[in-house]
Formats: structure tokens, sequence, C-alpha cells
């Protein structure tokens, strides 16, 4: 009987082992999977950072560059008045050929100067942003020159002779170092100019998102009225017009020239802007009289800064009123980080990467005498002192981005092709299947019947809260 009973308990302490065992492994297999899952979570928050680092430093970089070649314009226009005042008429020809180079020269230091930034912070070469600049350095060198309207006039016009050449090669160079940060407002020349749904991308972000509230502040009529692609509802896509480009199409100063005498009710800030600048002379009023190509501010540009005026029709949430001395668009830069995260922790045998997206946007500030806006004298003075990070929907940028290069590729390729044939059956990119998804009557009606009950919801209060009217995924 002994012998049976310590069988027993023998038999009883080995099963208590093996069950010991088990569970010790299913912990192990927990402990690992949050291990695992806590790494992966802090490499996306760290590249997260960086990425949100290297975006912020590439546009301040830019933006800082912007104003030091803004203020060098003012400076060529203080060298100008002193040149009438004196009667050298020799040097008027070199500044205004200095002057027209400025507005390609001093964006592209500012490119370039954007990517060192970005670098430095962490951010990588992104082969896909490389490529696209190349791609379009070649089409700036071959067809710039070449490019005709419907009337057969040239589209480009080179501002000086040798310019594209000169301004394909600078973004050549600029390239073969390397994009870490996509110039996000840059706005080319063969780009369309807007005006139309279907180059907008709040509008794919709508119909992706159901954000029937964008309809109804942005196009009701288009959710009511449209009933099918055939025949093509939707108007044709705008033509590319000809027009005098001065400028850079990345970074842009957003300059024009205007022939015409210097304002005499600005005299006193011309010459106190010479004075800060430690000019050896100083006009007198004897060049007042006299007509001149002087480079001012594109008036189509440096309007008043309406994107953050918390009473705008399509404002960003600001607390109050801008300052005057700061009430004002034009030149800006923003940029755009595409960093990926790989992930240990994944599903079945599928390797899957997070793709970390950081646009930001910065802006040179400065003033006249009394706090007035610089634009106040339309002839541009080295006024410019600060530089600060901005709103990326205050910013140029245009919609989905200058860099998005899935949004250009749409406009660029797929959407010819749907004016011409309608939605594709089956497609990997994603805003060709919103315009599928459009399609769909009874989705439209949906968004209808939801209005019907709910436009209330539709309409914000004048401060915060968010851009009104929804559909952009953007606001910092």
């Amino acid at each position: 009987m002994r012998y049976t009973l310590k069988i027993w308990i023998g038999k009883k302490k080995s099963c208590q082992k093996g069950q010991a065992l088990i569970f010790a492994l299913v912990v192990i297999v927990c402990l690992a999977f949050i291990v695992l899952w806590n790494y992966d979570l802090h490499k996306i928050l760290r590249v997260k950072i960086m990425s949100q680092n290297a975006g912020d430093a590439a546009a301040l970089a830019a933006a800082r560059w912007q104003a030091i070649f803004l203020n060098l314009a003012g400076d060529l226009n203080i060298m100008q008045a002193i040149a009438l005042d004196s009667g050298d008429i020799e040097t008027l020809s070199t500044i205004s050929n200095l002057q027209a180079r400025l507005c390609f020269v001093g964006p592209m230091i500012a490119f370039m100067a954007s990517q060192q930034a970005a670098k430095n912070n962490g951010a990588y070469i992104n082969e896909e942003f490389t490529r696209y600049l190349l791609d379009h350095a070649n089409e700036v060198r071959n067809n710039y020159s070449r490019t005709f309207g419907s009337n057969g006039e040239q589209l480009f016009v080179e501002p000086y002779e040798g310019c594209w050449r000169e301004y394909a090669e600078m973004l050549e160079t600029i390239a073969d170092n390397g994009i870490a940060a996509g110039p996000d407002n840059a706005q080319f020349y063969t780009d369309y100019s807007g005006g139309h749904y279907l180059l907008m991308p709040d509008f794919y972000d709508a119909v992706a998102g159901k954000i029937w509230c964008w309809f109804y502040n942005n196009a009701l009529e288009l959710l009511e009225n449209y009933r099918n692609f055939q025949p093509c509802w939707w108007s044709p896509l705008p033509e590319i017009t000809r027009k005098v480009r001065i400028n850079s199409e990345i970074f842009s100063l957003c300059l024009d020239k205007l022939e015409c005498k210097f304002p005499s009710s600005y005299f006193t800030e011309l010459v106190d802007a010479a004075s800060s600048r430690n000019f050896s002379a100083v006009p007198s009023t004897n060049f007042l009289k006299e007509t001149t190509v002087w480079y001012i501010y594109d008036p189509e540009k440096w309007t008043e800064w309406e994107s953050i005026n918390p009473n705008g029709l399509n404002a960003f949430p600001a607390i109050g009123p801008v300052k005057p001395q700061y009430n004002y668009t034009g030149a800006d830069a923003a940029t755009r980080v595409e960093a990926i995260s790989k992930r240990l922790f994944s599903s079945g045998n599928q390797n899957i990467e997070d793709t970390i997206v950081w646009t930001a946007a910065a802006k040179a500030f400065g003033c006249l005498e009394g706090n007035l806006p610089p634009t106040a004298c339309p002839v541009v003075l080295p006024v410019f002192h600060n530089v600060r990070l901005i709103p990326i929907d205050t910013s140029s940028a245009p919609y989905g981005g200058g860099y998005n290069i899935a949004w250009r590729k749409h406009i660029a390729e797929h959407l010819p092709e749907y004016m011409i044939n309608g939605p594709p059956t089956t497609t990997d990119c994603w805003y060709c299947q919103q315009l599928i998804q459009w399609e769909d009557e009874s989705f439209r009606q949906s968004g209808i019947d939801w209005l019907k009950e709910n436009s209330h919801l539709c309409t914000l209060p004048s401060y915060g809260g968010g851009r009104r009217g929804g559909g952009t995924r953007r606001g910092h």
C-alpha cells in the first residue's frame, strides 16, 4: 500500500510541473509580444519625432534664405536709387541683370539649405523625391523653351537669356546630392491653376471619409446635381495660360517688376533702410523724377493673410486677428518629409511598413516704421528680420502638397485619361478609387439624406474648432 501511494504522489507532482511549464511558456510568449509591440511603438514615435524635427528645420532654413534674398533684392533697389541719383547708367544695367538672376538663384540656395537642414536632423534621402526632381530638371531643359499654347505662342518665355539651362543645372546639382525634404509648396509652370473640383484633394478626402459637411460648405450643387460620368458631366480641366514668369517654381520669392517712378511717399523708408544696411551713400530726392524698372512685391501673391483671418470663409482657427506687421502672404517655404518605419511585430509572414509623413511651413517676416507691413511700400526694401514656423494650412502649399508624388501622378497621368474614358474598373491609385466610389448613385444619395437631417452641424463658429468645411488631413 505504501509503495502504491508513493507512486501516485510522484505522478501528481510530475503533472503539476508540466502545468507550470505551459503557464511559463504562455507568459514568455505574451511578454515577447509586448516587448515587440512596445519596440514598434517607440520606433514609430522616434521616426515621427525625427521627421518633425527634420521637416521643421528644412522649412525654417528655406524661409531664412528667402528672407536673406528678399533683403538682397531690397538692397539692389536701394543701389539702383543711388545709381539713378548719380546718373550711373552702366550700373543700372548690372543691377537689373543681378535682380533677374536673383529670383532663381536665391530660391535654389534656399532649396539646398533645406536639404542640408533635413539631413542634419536625421532625415534620409528619399529616392522617389530625388528621381522626381531629376525628371523635372530634364523637363525644364528640354521642354520649357518648346512648350506652346493653343494659339502657337510660347508659354514659358525665358526672363533672361539661358535661364532655363541654368535653372535645370541648379536643380540637377541639388538632386545629385539627394532630396530628403520635398518642397511642398512647389508650383511648377506646367501645373493646373486650380478652380476645378477634380484638382482639389479635399474633394477626394471628403468622398473617402463621407465628410458631407465639406460638400455642404463647398460643393452642395455638385452633390445634388451630379448624375453619371457619361456623357462627361465635368467641365474641361483648365488650360495652362501664358504668363511672364520671373520667379523660381520652388521656394519662390513672389516678386514682380514694374517700370515706374519710386513712390515719393516712401522716400524716408528707403533712406532709413539704406542707413540700417550701412550704405556708404544715401540717395537724394533727385532719383524720384526718374522712371525705371523696380522689383516689387507681386500684388497677386503679397496680399492680406486671409487664410488665418478668424472671420474668413475657410480660415485657420486662430485665437484672434493677425497684427498688421504680420498680416501678409507672399514668400514662404513648405516642406514634406516621408520616412519608413518597419515593424518587428506583424501578423503572418508579411513585413509591415508604416509611412510617416510630416509637412511643415515657415515664413519670413518684417515691417516698416510704425509696424506697417513691408508691402505698404510696393517696392521691395530690406526689412525682413525674422523667420517663424506657420500652420501648413495657412501657407502657400497647394492642395495635396507640391511634393505629394501620388497626387502629382494622379493629376498628370490618371486624370486626363479619366476625363476621356471615365473611372477605371480596378486601380491601385487611391484617388482613382474615390472617383469609382463617387459614381455610385446610392453613395451620393446617402450624403444628401444625411444633410437633410444634419446640415445644422456643418456650421462652425468663427473662432476655434478646426478648418471650416472639413475634408483636410492637415492643420498644424
